[in-house]
């Protein structure tokens, strides 16, 4: 996934997004994801939690309040899974092709 060329404005990320991320340090104020490991950090990024490239909304239930780091380290996430190839593999490490070596009986 390349890095997007377009303005926020066209991708969404207009003055409906800004007021809600005034809502979210009024009524917020720490970082969700440290909340939820256990640290206390300031929010600071009104972040979508299903992104909006990948069909997320602008409703309230998909936002959420982060720091710069746990912000950062969610973009560098989502970006590394749109990247991946398909590995082949299923959970266990067993090849999942039919025509696979160890598949075939």
């Amino acid at each position: 996934m390349a890095w997007p060329t377009t303005s926020r404005q066209s991708r969404g990320y207009g003055a409906a997004h800004d007021r809600m991320r005034k809502v979210l340090l009024r009524t917020v104020v720490l970082c969700e994801e440290c909340s939820r490991q256990g640290r206390t950090t300031v929010g600071r990024i009104a972040d979508h939690i299903l992104p909006k490239a990948q069909g997320g909304t602008d409703d309230r239930g998909n936002y959420q309040l982060l720091c710069d780091d746990c912000s950062d380290a969610k973009t560098i996430a989502e970006k590394a899974r749109i990247d991946a190839p398909a590995r082949g593999v299923d959970r266990s490490g067993r090849p999942t092709s039919a025509n696979h070596p160890w598949n075939r009986t």
